[in-house]
């Protein structure tokens, strides 16, 4: 299968490092433009935001996650922004929206329909920094059409803490059964996606053993890489099910098991 389809996958994994550090407690690291600057009144932030050099955009997009009055109107002006063109203006509109957190999901969520697939992995990204309360939201992305954010999504997911239901009668996201479907997809970054959202829970591993087993052969090396340490993190649970695999008649299967045995008897992440 072509890698091409998951060759935005480094931009959502560098976009997610700034989000867990925040949704972890850790420090909450804005543009490096705006540490230190004065603060400019609202009404010039407005302003510059929308038309200002990329300097004073770059400013405005933090300056604005402050604390003060008109909340919407910076809102908005910060969803504008997420498409901005300078790179530094739209990820500091990603922060600020984050830092903002509850208040902004409706602006986030309306971002998630914006044409431009880079716009809404910034919303995904923002919404991540918000935390589990912005969840509900994040569950739209994970049909999105384009794969870079289905994968922004699922990462943005797994890393929220307790499972999201996608609603009656469907799978929890993360739970065995949301596995055993992704699994089952042709599409490489589905199955990839569905393997980094089960890391965090671990659920079943009568159900999952089997699974992650079969997905040790899987045709692309991303998801065979993805089972591989999913099996590493289940510990000492899934050493008999890769000592088995390695008598498995598919050769692939076998290599990957050795590795992954190495790894589990050094304690290896």
């Amino acid at each position: 299968m072509a890698m091409a389809s998951l060759s935005s996958l480094p931009l959502v994994v560098a976009a997610l490092v700034t989000a867990s550090a925040c949704s972890q407690g850790g420090p909450a690291a804005g543009p490096a433009v705006v540490q230190h600057a004065p603060q400019a009144p609202l009404d010039t932030l407005l302003v510059q935001i929308r038309s200002g050099t990329p300097e004073l955009r770059r400013r405005a997009a933090g300056e604005l996650s402050r604390p003060g009055p008109r909340i919407e109107e910076r809102m908005r002006a910060l969803r504008i922004a997420l498409g901005d063109p300078d790179r530094l203006v739209s990820t500091g509109a990603d922060w600020s929206l984050g830092q903002i957190g509850a208040p902004a999901i409706p602006v986030l969520t309306d971002a998630l329909r914006d044409p431009d697939p880079a716009v809404r992995r910034r919303a995904i990204s923002a919404m991540g920094k918000v935390g589990p309360a912005a969840r509900d939201a994040v569950k739209e992305a994970i049909t999105d059409p384009d794969k870079s954010v289905r994968n922004m999504a699922a990462l943005v997911i797994a890393r929220m803490g307790p499972r999201a239901s996608r609603g009656a009668g469907a799978a929890d996201l993360g739970s065995d059964q949301d596995l055993a479907q992704g699994l089952k997809s042709p599409d490489p970054a589905v199955r990839l996606s569905v393997l980094l959202r089960y890391q965090p829970y671990v659920g079943d591993t009568a159900k999952s053993l089997p699974l992650l087993t079969r997905a040790l052969a899987d045709a692309d090396s991303l998801v065979r890489r993805a089972a591989a340490n999913t099996l590493v993190i289940l510990g000492p649970s899934a050493r008999d099910a890769l000592s088995a695999a390695l008598s498995d008649s598919n050769p692939t299967i076998r290599r990957e098991a050795a590795i992954a045995l190495v790894r589990l008897s050094r304690g290896t992440p």
